[in-house]
């Protein structure tokens, strides 16, 4: 299940472990939330169902991280272009991409999380949840509480390209 962690400023922050946990889908907000996802090449064929229990459960920005960061954000692109499609089929209509979340992939682990936390937004409504979609077999729970407590102490993440997540084990 989907578990609060913390929370930075206004936002809460969630933790979702997907691996061997059928359950957290259903546990997943309704709408207006950021998807921060954690992925490495070893979670591959866990990310695309993923991405579509996300897309369906109205997330308005993701925020991808891991080995897989740039992969996993180029499965949600494919998935909001899929849908567009679809929705102008359907309805005839021209589908407005400016209402599709908004997907950023991040090397820097850190800078990532933090951008998620702190920045991402969406001009219609406000954002109040982060959920970390955690993919990986060794887990990043505890990385992630550490790096709450030091964004709530001013912390910002290093200006270095590549940072990796700490594992949990």
């Amino acid at each position: 299940m989907m578990e609060v962690i913390g929370r930075v400023n206004r936002r809460k922050i969630y933790y979702v472990q997907v691996r061997n946990n059928s359950e957290w889908k259903s546990s997943l907000p309704k709408n207006d939330w950021v998807a921060f996802t954690i992925a490495n090449k070893e979670d591959e064929e866990l990310v695309p169902p993923a991405v579509k229990i996300c897309m369906d459960k109205n997330v308005s920005y993701t925020c991808s991280a891991g080995n897989l960061g740039h992969m996993t954000e180029q499965y949600f692109d494919e998935e909001i272009s899929w849908r567009g499609v679809d929705y102008e089929m359907r309805t005839k209509k021209e589908f407005d991409y400016e209402l599709s979340p908004v997907t950023t992939a991040h090397k820097n682990f850190g800078e990532g999380f933090w951008f998620a936390t702190t920045l991402a937004h969406d001009d219609n409504f406000e954002i109040d949840k982060v959920v970390c979609v955690d993919f990986t077999d060794r887990k990043v729970k505890k990385h992630l509480t550490e790096l709450i407590d030091k964004i709530n102490n001013g912390w910002l993440p290093s200006d270095d390209e590549i940072e990796l997540a700490e594992y949990d084990s």
